[in-house]
């Protein structure tokens, strides 16, 4: 079919003069590009900055996953901490009372002002108790101290939160606010 085409158009192409060919060539060439960019480059091209472009967002996707198993492992040492120091939480213990040994041993019991307990749950299993002890009229030793012997006990006890203001009235006492906080496994 295609050997009947040719014997048919060649005498005409050969009645052409040559820059009638000239022109016939160029345009045959021009065609065939239009028809091979159309058909194979234009897709293969939409195929290459598509697959760029999946590749660009599955590298952030990737490093979206690598970033949450970061804070996965480090929430999950936290939490194995947590069980750690709730294990070590003896029973019958009584923060209050361990507390106001503390502040008794620190010799600074009359200048506490308030003991305010607070229980948060943390899952179904264990709860975080923290209690808020108000300080007043204390200097900085004595409330060193008082925080190191907190933080030495052999109860798994953490400093949460600490606040320390000097006082208006004198300016060698301070005024503190101290969050101690552990863990308790939920019988």
């Amino acid at each position: 079919m295609t050997r009947a085409f040719i014997n048919r158009i060649l005498p005409y192409i050969n009645k052409l003069n040559t820059r009638e060919k000239t022109i016939l060539m160029i345009g045959l060439i021009g065609a065939t590009g239009i028809i091979l960019y159309g058909v194979l480059i234009a897709p293969l091209y939409e195929r290459y900055t598509n697959l760029n472009r999946l590749i660009n967002q599955k590298e952030s996707q990737y490093k979206e996953i690598l970033q949450l198993k970061g804070e996965y492992l480090t929430l999950k040492d936290e939490y194995k901490g947590m069980e750690k120091a709730a294990s070590k939480t003896k029973e019958g213990f009584s923060p209050l009372t361990f507390m106001e040994g503390v502040s008794a041993q620190a010799k600074i019991k009359d200048k506490v002002v308030s003991m305010k307990p607070t229980v948060v749950p943390i899952g179904e299993n264990y709860r975080e108790s923290s209690i808020e002890v108000k300080i007043e009229k204390v200097v900085l030793e004595q409330i060193m101290r008082y925080l190191h012997m907190i933080e030495g006990s052999d109860f798994p006890l953490k400093i949460k939160i600490l606040q320390l203001k000097n006082r208006f009235d004198d300016a060698g006492l301070m005024d503190a606010s101290v969050v101690v906080s552990f863990y308790e496994k939920i019988k």
